[in-house]
């Protein structure tokens, strides 16, 4: 072997008088080097998509909601500790959900209204962690969102007494406090303190008419979160469970209960311990099930990007062909001579096996560390994206070992399989026709 390697590298080695085969496998080994660091930087972007899009939504969201067949929920707190007993469940909470409008100083939009358990949520989703900006300024510590999350369990929102009546510090009228996303106050000009009024279309219950009359409730903001997701940044707002109950005149009641598992993989599994825990009058539904459609969607464009940038590597690799056939060409009188001395057609095939196999392993040894450095150097630039048309607000860039390992190998493959027909070719070569004119 060592003297097939000798041969190969002697092959491979630049000539003067051989420039343009040179040419030809440089090309060769930039051709694989560039499209190994091409999938390697796609796939970790995709992948970085993927990653992005599912921790927004299970910070937003909860692994797992629990929902009664009767449509609301009493004795909730019971319940809330009968989940949380389940193995596998970190944690639940009771939650209440409505759709209305909500108007500020001269927009209104609809929104979506979800009452919240100041002393539960915060542990099952992110929207405390979330909090980046309060009534007295920007929220730098989780001691400070804490604050603000709190306050919002308060009858009056930052409430002090003046004369018997209840006012804000800056004189303003005691309201309840309502945590909105960023995009949702952008819309809406509002920062915290700013007064927002909420309208429930069917609030005022039926009309002399028999047409349902709208009910109007005001409210201040008491802070603003940014999950990182426009869907939730521009829609969901947050309330405590007992306004929400009081506005929507449910009484004592919830429309179902929220759930983080440990593992949020095997939340499937943990789904149907809940609902043996539960009884048969509840239905736990779990992320994996709900949004399914979404990353099936994800996974599908990921594979299929990869397939047509692995085109790239194989494009690369048929100039190996092509460098081997112009080696055998060039190199006939040698390999003849090396037959005529005694070499075996299986040393031929070696030695043109070890040159292609060499531009294999160059390119993508080459190509997978300028893959890595731009890896690195997208999540340095942090490129900001639009979240109503990304769905996030940067360019996420997630390098997954597995996938390297896998880009690596395919590469590999790929090159050494374009070296067997070519030094086949080489080893069926008859020394007598190649001698005959020389």
């Amino acid at each position: 072997m060592g003297a097939e390697w000798w041969i190969a590298w002697g092959h491979l080695r630049s000539k003067k008088r051989e420039t343009f085969l040179s040419m030809v496998t440089m090309m060769a080994i930039v051709g694989v080097t560039g499209g190994v660091a091409l999938l390697n930087c796609v796939l970790a972007v995709m992948t970085g998509f993927e990653v992005e899009i599912r921790d927004n939504i299970l910070g937003a969201n909860s692994h797992m909601v629990v929902f009664p067949y009767a449509g609301k929920m009493t004795e909730y707190d019971e319940l809330v500790e009968r989940v949380e007993s389940v193995e596998g469940v970190a944690a639940a909470a009771p939650f209440v959900y409505s759709e209305m409008f909500a108007h500020g100083s001269s927009r209104s939009t609809g929104v979506i209204l979800k009452g919240i358990d100041v002393a539960r949520t915060g542990e099952v989703v992110h929207v405390r962690d979330d909090l980046v900006l309060g009534y007295d300024g920007p929220l730098t510590t989780a001691a400070a969102q804490d604050s603000v999350f709190q306050a919002m369990a308060e009858a009056d929102f930052r409430a002090i007494g003046i004369d018997g009546e209840q006012y804000t510090t800056d004189r303003q009228p005691a309201l309840p406090g309502i945590i909105v996303g960023d995009e949702f106050a952008e819309q809406l000009m509002l920062l915290p303190g700013d007064q927002l009024t909420l309208m429930n279309p069917i609030g005022g219950g039926m009309g002399p008419m028999g047409v349902a009359v709208p009910s109007a409730t005001q409210v201040r903001d008491a802070g603003v979160y940014d999950a990182g997701h426009y869907e939730f940044d521009s829609k969901w707002v947050y309330v405590t469970n007992e306004f929400a109950q009081k506005m929507l005149k449910m009484g004592p009641t919830v429309n179902g209960i929220e759930v983080r598992v440990i593992e949020p993989d095997e939340a499937d599994d943990i789904a149907l311990l809940v609902e043996a825990a539960l009884g048969s009058n509840f239905s736990a539904r779990h992320w994996i099930d709900t949004h399914h459609k979404l990353f099936a969607a994800l996974a599908m464009e990921k594979r299929v990007m990869g397939l047509l940038l692995q085109m790239v590597v194989v494009n690369a690799a048929l100039l190996i062909i092509t460098t081997l056939f112009m080696m055998m060409l060039t190199k006939g009188r040698e390999i003849a001579i090396l037959m005529a001395m005694g070499a075996s057609p299986q040393t031929v095939l070696r030695i043109f096996m070890i040159e292609g196999t060499v531009i294999g392993v160059v390119g993508t040894v080459v190509g997978t560390g300028l893959g890595l450095f731009g890896c690195l150097f997208l999540k340095q630039i942090d490129w900001q994206l639009e979240t109503d048309v990304y769905l996030v607000d940067h360019l996420p860039v997630v390098v997954d070992p597995v996938t390297v390992v896998i880009i690596a190998v395919a590469s590999l493959v790929t090159c050494f399989l374009c070296t067997l027909y070519p030094s086949w070719r080489a080893s069926s070569l008859d020394p007598v026709e190649a001698l005959r004119y020389e």
